[in-house]
């Protein structure tokens, strides 16, 4: 969709070709605590270079379809790679742990759908956790809960709209 000013949106990354020689400070990854630590550090007048691998998916280019979704997926397993190194989605498959990242500018924030929604308690029943950080839930966890909305400002769905599958699913 065009930018409600109607005028061109401009992009967020630069050409590799203007990258200079040497920075204060390069940052790996452009997801939530990349690109949070690219922006603060900036504003604390750093030079900054935010480095992320994959592509810039500017607002109107997501898939909005399952044949759209599928040409942005890409499995790593211990056999191989399977899809382009370019694709969105990022599914990493191993005997031990799988996982669902983003790739692109964003990091993982480009497939979340901006959900924010808090873990069931019962999650860290579980005793794999680690105790320290089981212990810590009450005041650790809730306090990062608490900065991360006061910084993302999550807010309600719209009760006029109906929830989409994925909300209702939650």
């Amino acid at each position: 969709a065009p930018p409600p000013s109607g005028g061109s949106m401009s992009r967020l990354s630069s050409p590799f070709e203007r990258m200079k020689d040497h920075y204060t400070v390069v940052v790996v990854g452009s997801g939530y605590g990349g690109g949070i630590a690219a922006s603060r550090t900036a504003r604390a007048g750093r030079d900054v270079c935010l480095l992320e691998r994959g592509r810039e998916i500017r607002p109107g280019a997501y898939p909005q379809h399952t044949l759209e979704a599928s040409a942005e997926m890409q499995l790593n397993t211990p056999a191989g790679h399977v899809g382009s190194r370019l694709g969105m989605f990022e599914f990493h498959v191993n005997e031990d742990m799988n996982a669902l990242v983003g790739c692109g500018l964003g990091g993982t924030s480009l497939i979340n759908a901006n959900v924010a929604i808090r873990l069931d308690p019962r999650v860290f029943d579980d005793p794999r956790w680690p105790t320290a950080l089981r212990d810590d839930l009450d005041d650790g966890l809730e306090a990062g809960y608490r900065r991360a909305e006061e910084m993302l400002k999550p807010g309600p769905y719209p009760d006029a709209r109906e929830l989409p599958a994925k909300a209702k699913a939650h």
